[in-house]
């Protein structure tokens, strides 16, 4: 049984700003999605019919997922991300730059996925996290799935990572750009679901947003489901 998100993003300072000012902010971007160059996700799941059973699979280098943040990188990437808000809600992105202007955003987040067994250093786990975040926005919800679940999907979202090798060979600073993004729109996501959950049509709104940013990356929500063994193709489970 899945539980709601107690601790994952909503005690971050976001949850604090006026409701109409976070709605501003949170809806252009979801349609972005973070910009990663990702090996096909059709690749990634088993296609067997019955329970699927994990594949075997080379051992994942955890150096190769790892770079070694840098303030100042982290300082750049979040008002690039500013920036890039602006250019379609000015309003939304002065409501962020406060946001990230009231501590370290990602340290933050950090603190808080820790307890998933995530790295806020690492992009394969910023991946997973998006993964399953953007999963769930679009079945209307943003409920947190057993550990075991986060674990499988930490551990296929390691392998798709590996498997493009340009991520896997990218600088410290590349890793921590795509990382970062990934984080920062994983929580506008979660956040942006918790304001809507009484509102049945705003939570479709949402969903279609981050279902138009995932086709974006190549990922089709609507074509996988998520098991214990990781996400599989609808169906499979």
């Amino acid at each position: 049984m899945q539980r709601r998100h107690a601790a994952i993003f909503l005690a971050l300072p976001l949850v604090a700003l006026p409701g109409a000012a976070r709605a501003q902010m949170i809806s252009p971007m979801l349609y972005e999605g973070p910009r990663i160059a990702l090996e096909s996700h059709a690749n990634r799941f088993s296609s067997s019919k019955s329970e699927p059973r994990a594949p075997a699979q080379p051992a994942v280098n955890p150096a190769a997922l790892r770079y070694t943040p840098s303030k100042a990188r982290r300082s750049a990437n979040l008002a690039a991300f500013v920036q890039k808000t602006r250019a379609r809600d000015p309003r939304g992105a002065d409501d962020l730059q406060k946001v990230f202007a009231e501590g370290d955003f990602i340290e933050r987040i950090g603190g808080l996925v820790a307890s998933q067994g995530l790295h806020v250093d690492d992009v394969a786990d910023a991946y997973a996290l998006w993964w399953l975040t953007a999963w769930h926005a679009a079945r209307g919800n943003n409920d947190t799935p057993p550990q075991q679940m986060i674990s499988a999907v930490q551990a296929q979202a390691a392998r798709a990572v590996l498997a493009t090798g340009e991520i896997a060979q990218a600088s410290d600073a590349q890793k921590q750009e795509l990382a970062e993004a990934l984080w920062v729109q994983s929580a506008l996501i979660d956040v942006a679901m918790e304001q809507a959950k009484q509102d049945p049509a705003r939570l479709r709104q949402i969903g279609d947003a981050v279902r138009q940013g995932a086709k974006g990356m190549g990922l089709d929500l609507d074509a996988i489901t998520l098991t214990s063994h990781g996400f599989v193709p609808a169906g499979a489970d």
